[in-house]
């Protein structure tokens, strides 16, 4: 059995919208997927792709030689089979890396994304106290509303839940949109969710709510939940890519940090959330460091809450400069 903090060691793709391109990058393939040194990048809408944004709103990509193009993919755990195909960079997590080896897809990190700390945690189960919701153990009986079933998110709740002896076949799962969790919880429609930014922000702005913890957190005091990944051979041959790209987002999270106005306009512009909503979040902590220690923390827990079997070196999955 896991402690209740671990110390580890160390699909089929969904129809996605393209969201925006880098001036005058075109569409086609070459060294790395596009004409010339265009690389296709799918990612999903919330606050952790900030930097990638910003790195192409604010020329940052261009100063490295790249061009770019975005596609937006809500559920993340489509992409590492489209790798090669349709993109040569995409937002994944552990659990999607891990997963995908024990497939036999040869993916590799390329870049991280964010860290949860307990300094600034982005992620939470937030409960309705009106529905007597007060503490992770109050859930067992409830509806619990999540983003999606199979992400890092629910996987470190099932944790938490297992770790605070709430057997998980007793929470009713229902699958429901970031931007409706607020008003789901507020109507009664569920009794908790878990949530990340900016929606945690959202719905701890509402009075009857009671923010139970970072699920993150359960797991480590600091742990990365979101990085960058791409297939091994295209990381290898596009070596001074892979470099640029690392390079373009530590640029852009030193932007982020010096023009948080600049900042919150590209994170509207992509999301398309209200002016409320976008003063209200809490932004990540940003990082390109690779963690090689998370993906030991995370096959952990993917081995007691998820029953993965998978044969994984875990070493193929970060690259040894890393």
């Amino acid at each position: 059995m896991l402690t209740s903090r671990i110390t580890g060691t160390l699909a089929v793709l969904t129809m996605a919208v393209p969201l925006a391109a880098c001036a005058g990058a075109p569409d086609g393939g070459g060294d790395a997927g596009g004409d010339g040194n265009t690389v296709r990048i799918a990612h999903n809408t919330n606050a952790a792709n900030l930097p990638v944004r910003i790195a192409d709103e604010q020329g940052f990509f261009e100063d490295e030689g790249i061009e770019v193009e975005f596609t937006a993919v809500e559920n993340i755990s489509t992409l590492p089979p489209a790798l090669g195909r349709s993109f040569e960079i995409v937002q994944t997590a552990p659990t999607n890396m891990i997963a995908a080896s024990g497939q036999g897809i040869p993916m590799v990190a390329v870049c991280g994304a964010t860290v949860d700390r307990e300094q600034n945690p982005t992620a939470a189960v937030i409960g309705s106290q009106s529905a007597g919701i007060t503490a992770i153990e109050d859930l067992e009986g409830k509806t619990l509303g999540v983003l999606n079933e199979t992400g890092t998110l629910h996987t470190a709740t099932k944790f938490w839940l297992q770790q605070a002896d709430v057997p998980l076949d007793s929470v009713d799962i229902v699958q429901v949109d970031g931007p409706a969790m607020a008003d789901q919880l507020s109507a009664g429609r569920v009794d908790a969710v878990e949530t990340i930014e900016p929606f945690r922000s959202i719905a701890l702005a509402e009075e009857d709510t009671v923010d139970l913890g970072d699920p993150y957190l359960q797991m480590a005091p600091e742990i990365g939940a979101v990085l960058w990944g791409a297939e091994r051979d295209w990381a290898e041959e596009n070596a001074e890519t892979v470099e640029g790209f690392r390079s373009a987002i530590e640029a852009a999270i030193q932007f982020i940090q010096e023009d948080r106005e600049t900042a919150e306009t590209v994170l509207q512009d992509y999301t398309g959330l209200s002016d409320e909503i976008i003063a209200q979040t809490e932004l990540p902590s940003y990082t390109s460091e690779l963690r090689p220690e998370d993906l030991g923390v995370w096959l952990e827990v993917m081995r007691e809450v998820e029953d993965f079997s998978g044969d994984v070196e875990l070493a193929d999955l970060i690259p040894a400069e890393g």
